[in-house]
C-alpha cells in the first residue's frame, strides 16, 4: 500500500517504521529498523544507512540483510567515489541515484559490494535542511536492477529519516543548552559560596575575635561586659546563619568530597532520623552530583517521621530514592524536576496525605 507520503510499504511494517523514526527523533538508534523497512519496501535483499565522514568516506550506522549473513557490520567505514556508485552520485546531486552494476568499477565500495554478493543499488541522500548527513542505500543480489519506482520510494523514505534526524539534533542541542544553563548556575553558586567564605565569613570571625579581646579587658559583671557578650553571641549567630546560607547555595563538602559525603552530612543535619541504605563509592560529574544532592535535600526538607535514602551506582546511570512520612518537599517540585530533566533524567514523586512520599530519579552518566 502507499502511505500518506507516498512511500509504498506493507501495512504491518508501518508501526515498526514509525517507532524507528520516533527513536531517531529522540536522538536514539533506529537506523537498522529503517534499513530493514527500506529493503522490504523495494523487495530487496539488503539495505544500509550511511553517515558521511568526509567528502568520499562514510560509516555504516544501520544495516539489514536477508538471512542476516554476509552483511557489512555496524560502524564499518568505507571509501566511495562520487562518480561510480549510487551512494556517491546521490550525495553529489542531492537526489536519488542508482548503480545498476558494480562490474568493472574501481574503488573500495564496488569491490566490497561485489564481495558480499550485491549486484546493484539505489541510494537516496539524507539531508538535514540543506546539509547532506548521509544516505539510505538499498541493494539487490539479483541480476535484474531494482524497479523504476525505487528512486521515488527511497527518496521519500530518506526525507522522513532526515526530518526525524533533524528533530533529534534539535532535541540534543536543546538538552545541551539546558545542561549548560544548569552547569552555569552551579558554578555561580560555587563562586558565591567561595566569596561568602572568603569575605563576610572571615570578617565575622575577625570581629568576634576582637570582641573577645575587648571582653577580656572589661570588668566582670559590668554593663560593658554584658554588651560585649551580646555582641559576641550576635556575631557568632550571624556567622552560623551565613555558613548555613553558603551550604544551601553549594556545600563545600559536595565539591571537595563528593555526593556520598554530602548526603551523609545532610542526614546528620536533618530534622528527622535518616537511614542511608546505600551510598556510591566513587565521584561523578559535578552536574550529576549537584542534581542528585539538591533533589535529595529538597525531599528531606519536607520529611516527617523517619526517612530513608538509597543511592545506586548502576554503571551507566546513577539512581536515587528518598522515602519518608511527610509531604513532597519544601521547594518547587517543578524546579527540581526541570533540573533532573536538564541532566537527562526523570523525577517521579509519589505522594499522598497520610501515606508519605517516595521520590525516585535516575541520571544517565553517559550522554
Amino acid at each position: 500500500m502507499a502511505s500518506a507520503t507516498g512511500v509504498e510499504v506493507a501495512t504491518d511494517s508501518v508501526p515498526q517504521l514509525l517507532a524507528a523514526l520516533l527513536e531517531l527523533a529522540a536522538g536514539r538508534d533506529g537506523h537498522s529498523e529503517v534499513a530493514r523497512h527500506a529493503a522490504h519496501s523495494l523487495g530487496a535483499e539488503a539495505a544500509g544507512v550511511m553517515r558521511l565522514l568526509g567528502a568520499e568516506r562514510a560509516v555504516i550506522v544501520g544495516v539489514w540483510r536477508a538471512g542476516g549473513t554476509r552483511g557489512m557490520p555496524i560502524n564499518a567505514e568505507l571509501d566511495f567515489e562520487r562518480r561510480n556508485s549510487a551512494l556517491g552520485r546521490a550525495l553529489s546531486t542531492g537526489a536519488p541515484a542508482r548503480a545498476d552494476s558494480y562490474e568493472g568499477q574501481r574503488g573500495e565500495l564496488p569491490v566490497v559490494m561485489g564481495a558480499i554478493g550485491l549486484r546493484s543499488s539505489v541510494a537516496a541522500p539524507i539531508l538535514l535542511g540543506d546539509r547532506p548527513w548521509g544516505a539510505l542505500v538499498v541493494s539487490t543480489t539479483r541480476e535484474e536492477p531494482l524497479p523504476p519506482q525505487s528512486e521515488r520510494v527511497l527518496g521519500e523514505l530518506a526525507g522522513l529519516v532526515g526530518v526525524a534526524l533533524a528533530n533529534g539534533e534539535d532535541r540534543r542541542r536543546l538538552e545541551a543548552s539546558r545542561l549548560r544553563v544548569v552547569e552555569g548556575a552551579d558554578e555561580a553558586r560555587r563562586e558565591l559560596e567561595r566569596e561568602l567564605h572568603q569575605g563576610p565569613h572571615q570578617h565575622l570571625l575577625a570581629l568576634a575575635l576582637k570582641l573577645r579581646v575587648a571582653r577580656s579587658h572589661a570588668g566582670g559583671g559590668s554593663a560593658l561586659s554584658g554588651l560585649l557578650d551580646d555582641a559576641i553571641a550576635g556575631a557568632m549567630e550571624a556567622d552560623a546563619s551565613l555558613r548555613e546560607l553558603a551550604r544551601a547555595l553549594y556545600p563545600v563538602i559536595l565539591a571537595e568530597r563528593g555526593l556520598a559525603a554530602a548526603v551523609q552530612a545532610l542526614a546528620v543535619r536533618a530534622a528527622v532520623p535518616v537511614t542511608l541504605r546505600r551510598l556510591p563509592s566513587r565521584r561523578f560529574p559535578l552536574v550529576i552530583e549537584a542534581t542528585a544532592y539538591f533533589a535529595i535535600a529538597d525531599a528531606l526538607a519536607g520529611a516527617a517521621g523517619e526517612a530513608a535514602v538509597l543511592i545506586s551506582d548502576e554503571g551507566n546511570r546513577l539512581s536515587f530514592e528518598v522515602s519518608h512520612d511527610g509531604s513532597a518537599g519544601a521547594a518547587d517540585p517543578h524546579a527540581i524536576a526541570d533540573r533532573v530533566a536538564a541532566a537527562g533524567g526523570r523525577l517521579d514523586v509519589d505522594s499522598s496525605p497520610g501515606a508519605g512520599t517516595i521520590m525516585r530519579a535516575a541520571l544517565p552518566l553517559e550522554r
